[in-house]
């Protein structure tokens, strides 16, 4: 090809400069249709990590700063059919690979997904999002560990449900204590709060302790329990050297599990060998194998020698197979140690 004068190949350089330029010009135009997306939707690593000012508005603006969702997947993938309105899906070869984290709460998964409201760009919609997560589940809190197969989120609500067969873990304040050990057909974490609530064939084991019901409340905090089972009763139970069971049936049951220390009331029942209490509200200290019973009146029957005790106020001592009417009717417990953090009341306070 022969050279072209330096004048001739300027104005073709010219004519290519204004052709690109019509080219974004019409770009432009096409996009003014459509809402324009924010850099943060253009970049995966910037819609990982949303800022942590953004406050959503209306009702829930209120401390939703802390329910917003931030999504990591260091080694995975995020793939959208929109970049824009999303969704996006996160995957990883690691069973623990796609790492969130919301508030207090950290939830580890093979696979999530984040979701914004219809019509609504998902880098607008901080406060309102929705989360999933699957393949298997980790979520970790402070000394609690819960393990399952999937978790779904909520931005609006701040909590995280673990709607299929969970397994949860929390570890003693105290080296020396037990762990507790709670099993549930469904969990769901509030990250305004320390609190987890379990429901469906809930197990709690903390050593030689256990408890069954349909529904606990757990403050993580305090090592505080709380089980009810809206269809029966709440039942806890704690095993003897011999093999044999100290067992406790309650319309509500609440167990500090740090100090072994057990409150129980509404139509309570102590079965202990032959020996069966029954009363209003019972305190149990495991490490005085000691009850307490409150009634009007508290009644304790003991089959094998044929022998009833009534009173307002028993006392039953499992470790030596005795049981006594005291005649001071002031609880010697306090029940407001049981209380759930903004409850104006426990059971049985003010005796």
């Amino acid at each position: 090809m022969p050279n072209l004068p330096m004048n001739t190949t300027a104005r073709r350089a010219s004519l290519y400069v204004l052709a690109a330029g019509a080219l974004v010009a019409g770009a432009v135009s096409a996009q003014n249709a459509a809402p324009r997306p924010s850099p943060q939707s253009l970049n995966p690593r910037a819609q990982s990590t949303p800022p942590q000012n953004a406050q959503p508005q209306g009702e829930n603006a209120e401390g939703a700063g802390e329910r917003i969702i931030t999504i990591t997947y260091d080694g995975g993938t995020r793939n959208s059919p929109d970049l824009r309105y999303g969704p996006y899906v996160y995957e990883h070869p690691e069973p623990d690979g796609i790492a969130a984290s919301v508030s207090n709460l950290k939830i580890f998964a093979q696979r999530g997904e984040l979701r914004a409201p219809a019509e609504v760009l998902i880098a607008e919609a901080e406060g309102e999002r929705e989360a999933s997560f699957s393949g298997g589940v980790r979520v970790e809190r402070g000394r609690l560990t819960a393990t399952g197969s999937a978790l779904n989120y909520s931005e609006a609500t701040g909590r995280g449900v673990m709607p299929q067969k969970t397994a949860i873990v929390v570890q003693p304040a105290d080296a020396k204590d037990n762990e507790v050990d709670i099993q549930a057909n469904e969990v769901a974490f509030n990250v305004d709060t320390d609190t987890s609530v379990s429901r469906g064939n809930v197990n709690l084991t903390n050593g030689n302790q256990s408890a069954e019901a349909q529904k606990l409340v757990f403050e993580e905090g305090r090592d505080l329990a709380v089980l009810t089972d809206e269809a029966g009763q709440a039942v806890a139970r704690r095993e003897n050297d011999d093999g044999t069971f100290l067992t406790i049936t309650a319309d509500e049951i609440r167990v500090l599990t740090g100090t072994d220390v057990l409150l129980a009331a509404g139509n309570v029942s102590i079965v202990d060998g032959d020996t069966t209490t029954t009363g209003d509200t019972v305190y149990y200290d495991d490490e005085a194998s000691r009850a307490e019973v409150i009634g009007n009146p508290a009644v304790s029957v003991d089959e094998a020698f044929g022998s009833t005790i009534r009173g307002g106020r028993i006392e039953q001592r499992t470790d030596i197979d005795s049981v006594q009417q005291l005649s001071d009717p002031t609880p010697s417990f306090d029940a407001a140690q049981f209380r759930l953090t903004g409850e104006d009341a426990a059971p049985g306070e003010g005796g």
